[in-house]
């Protein structure tokens, strides 16, 4: 997956200032900001968008020397004729102060954090799409926590993305291993004078920490924290713990390998994921409630919900509709995990079709998921292993999951990204969303299964 979609930089941009607000992406933390920031340079040139970078902290000369498009900034001031000029002729540049030697190596200043919300608000005039910094160093070390004084993030920041690198892992937190062991120690709860090592679990602790990564975020910016250099298997494998321990607090993150020109840059997303069971049917055709009718000595709502919890990372809402009370008791006096694990949205239109019920879940459940993966209460059969592998083509780029029968795609269960959250909420009637999967049928994941696993009880002779 590419940088340009996993951050969703594709989405639309907010109104500023009565003109496009630009992206401004602000990259903190250690472990390959600089290796990001090219990669993201470059996909969002390629796609024909103009890019401005910079820094508000300090550039290696390696960096300046390598980017095309630099532009020097003097006397605090933007010279935008020269922005403009640069991103004419290489779709990029780079804004930069000029050169000063610390300890006989160059180094070259950013610009002020004023500077970059100055760009914003002009940003429009010049076709600037967006603009990414660079808002803190870490002296090339894998991972590290904020200083007093940092991160020099502008105000105008849109995303902001911490970044730890999976190299850190294993190693003892103290310098030089660690860019200011104190902080991270401090950050983590840690004893000053503990001899403690870089785990999966305190990187994850110390991205979204507010002595870490999410320092200086602003209710107006995006957060996502990345987990990089995942190169190789074991580096995978932590940095997959890490991102379920983000993911259970409610935040979402990416798996990259930024610096490995040889593959996509992000290796997995991660995010909370609702899975919703409609239950809401009056269940005519069945003659009484089908949610509570047992399948081997099981209601088939507890079923349902069990599946559901079984999914990791996930938050569980149950849409109900003709039988809310019974159903709503049945999950108080059955669910092993307690009810209070399971979300409960009650649908007033029900009578008007399943999209009703797929349209209370997505009001209901807002900004605080990724995804949705929709199940039907009367698949008594569905396993949770299933649900696993639709999130798991979610967490590897795909915006749609469905099952295939047969080299067929069927529509439940069946998930959803959310930017096709609109869509969804267009639809009418009694259907689900299986007229979007054969509208992007080429975009979808898909997982083999038995047809036996996805029947529908719709009579009692069926159970």
């Amino acid at each position: 997956m590419d940088l340009v979609s996993a951050l969703r930089l594709e989405t639309a941009q907010q109104s500023f200032a009565g003109a496009r607000r630009p992206h401004v992406i602000s990259f903190t933390g250690g472990g390959g900001k600089t290796s990001t920031m090219r990669r993201l340079t470059g996909e969002l040139v390629d796609r024909g968008r103009r890019v401005v970078c910079t820094s508000t902290t300090r550039l290696a000369a390696s960096e300046v020397e390598e980017s095309p498009g630099v532009v020097w900034v003097t006397h605090a001031r933007l010279p935008f004729d020269q922005i403009a000029a640069a991103l004419d002729k290489h779709g990029q540049c780079l804004l930069v102060a000029p050169e000063i030697v610390e300890g006989n190596l160059p180094k070259y200043p950013g610009i002020a954090p004023g500077l970059v919300d100055e760009l914003a608000v002009r940003a429009a005039e010049y076709g600037v799409d967006s603009v990414i910094v660079e808002a803190d160093g870490a002296k090339m070390m894998p991972l590290k926590a904020p200083a007093e004084h940092e991160p020099s993030l502008p105000s105008t920041t849109t995303l902001l993305a911490p970044i730890a690198g999976m190299d850190a892992m294993g190693l003892r937190i103290e310098a030089p291993l660690v860019h200011r062991p104190e902080r991270i120690r401090e950050a983590l709860g840690l004893a000053p004078d503990s001899d403690e090592r870089v785990t999966p679990e305190r990187m994850a602790k110390l991205l979204i920490s507010p002595a870490g990564g999410r320092k200086g975020l602003s209710p107006s910016s995006r957060f996502m924290p990345i987990l990089n250099k995942a190169d190789s298997a074991p580096y995978l494998a932590g940095a997959r713990v890490a991102a379920n321990q983000v993911t259970r607090s409610g935040t979402a993150c990416l798996v990259a390998s930024t610096g490995n020109r040889e593959g996509e840059p992000v290796r997995e997303r991660w995010g909370p994921i609702a899975v919703v069971v409609l239950a809401a049917g009056e269940s005519k055709r069945f003659g009484r409630p089908k949610q509570l009718a047992t399948v081997d000595g099981e209601p088939m709502i507890i079923r349902a919900a069990n599946a559901a919890l079984d999914v990791d990372s996930a938050g569980v809402v149950v849409v109900t509709g003709a039988h809310a009370g019974d159903v709503a008791a049945c999950l108080g006096l059955n669910l092993a995990a307690g009810v209070s694990d399971v979300r409960l949205v009650h649908n007033p239109d029900w009578e008007s079709g399943q999209a009703t019920s797929i349209h209370a879940a997505l009001h209901a459940i807002g900004d605080e998921f990724e995804a949705a993966l929709f199940m039907p209460v009367d698949q008594p059969l569905l396993s949770p292993v299933l649900l696993r592998k639709l999130v798991q083509l979610w967490r590897m780029g795909y915006g749609l999951a469905a099952p295939r029968v047969d080299g067929a795609v069927r529509g439940s269960p069946a998930l959803f990204d959310r930017d096709f959250w609109p869509e969804l909420l267009r639809i009418q009637g009694d259907v689900g969303g299986r007229s979007l999967l054969r509208r992007y049928a080429d975009g979808v994941g898909t997982v083999a299964v038995d047809g036996q696993m996805l029947i529908d009880v719709d009579t009692p002779s069926q159970i």
